[in-house]
């Protein structure tokens, strides 16, 4: 930074300075599509490098020259789906990506698997007539995720309990943080933080030398994507785990859970959830 760009002589306190002053900026640049999540502590090194990234990133994207998708890959000759032969389109969904790769063009699909003749007719019918810069404004090539144009709420939802429970049963605090929802509330349906919420769960975990012997299943999911506010979840069924305590005590803990979650962009995320042993008073 130069000279007259400090703010003060302390570098630690600059820093924490400076990075407000480029949040400001953007926040003034951007409006609401700027957004950094309260209540979230990420050290200022990583912050300023990461806020600098942003700012590179819209930058270069502003001067960026667009083109399509299949117009970056050298517009090859493909057959529609509809002129395909049922043998024929494994081959050619093989062929089409394997020709995007070679120009740096990946997708990615998070759930599935789904069949062939579905993804082959999203490339050609969709993703091909999607605009990306001419050249990668950051990082090498382009990435695409089949379930950002598709969601599959349902593989979501499962995959955040599996996540959330795993994490519990481990007592992995830092992990289990990244399901939940920065603002949660209370079994009396009070506003809470992230970070309180954490709070609370650490001291169910610490007042517990480990968990073992556990097993959960999954009996119900069900989401309401037309929510007035915002997309609201669930999912529910049985657990079970032992716990020793602090003072050597086995203690065993079964019954019903259930995990609310609300989704944010393309994420679900638990805002309150009921589980065995554990209470939020």
């Amino acid at each position: 930074m130069a000279e007259e760009e400090k703010f003060s002589e302390d570098p630690a306190e600059n820093l924490r300075i400076e990075n407000e002053f480029l949040k400001i900026k953007m926040k003034a640049q951007y409006g609401d599509a700027f957004l950094m999540q309260q209540g979230e502590f990420i050290p200022p090194e990583p912050e300023n490098e990461f806020l600098k990234n942003i700012i590179a990133f819209e930058k270069n994207s502003k001067n960026a020259v667009m083109t399509t998708v299949y117009e970056k890959i050298g517009k090859p000759a493909f057959e529609k789906f509809s002129a395909l032969k049922e043998n024929e389109i494994t081959a050619a969904l093989k062929n089409i990506t394997a020709i995007m790769e070679k120009h740096q063009i990946y997708l990615h699909i998070n759930d599935g698997p789904y069949p062939d003749e579905v993804i082959y007719t999203f490339i050609t019918e969709e993703l091909f007539d999607h605009e990306v810069e001419k050249e990668p404004v950051f990082g090498s090539g382009w990435n695409f995720i089949y379930e950002e144009f598709y969601p599959n709420d349902k593989a979501d939802i499962e995959r955040t309990t599996h996540n959330f429970l795993r994490n519990w049963f481990k007592g992995d605090l830092e992990n289990l943080r990244i399901e939940l929802s920065p603002q949660m509330i209370t079994a009396e349906e009070k506003p809470l933080l992230k970070e309180e919420a954490l709070k609370k769960i650490s001291y169910f975990f610490q007042a517990h030398e480990n968990f073992y012997d556990d097993g959960y299943n999954i009996y119900d999911i069900g989401f309401n994507l037309e929510s007035a506010e915002r997309p609201m979840g669930h999912a529910e069924g049985l657990l079970k785990y032992e716990a020793l305590s602090e003072a050597g005590e086995e203690i065993h803990y079964e019954g019903p859970y259930k995990l609310y979650m609300e989704k944010q962009d393309f994420y679900w995320t638990i805002f309150y959830f009921v589980m065995p042993g554990f209470v939020w008073e």
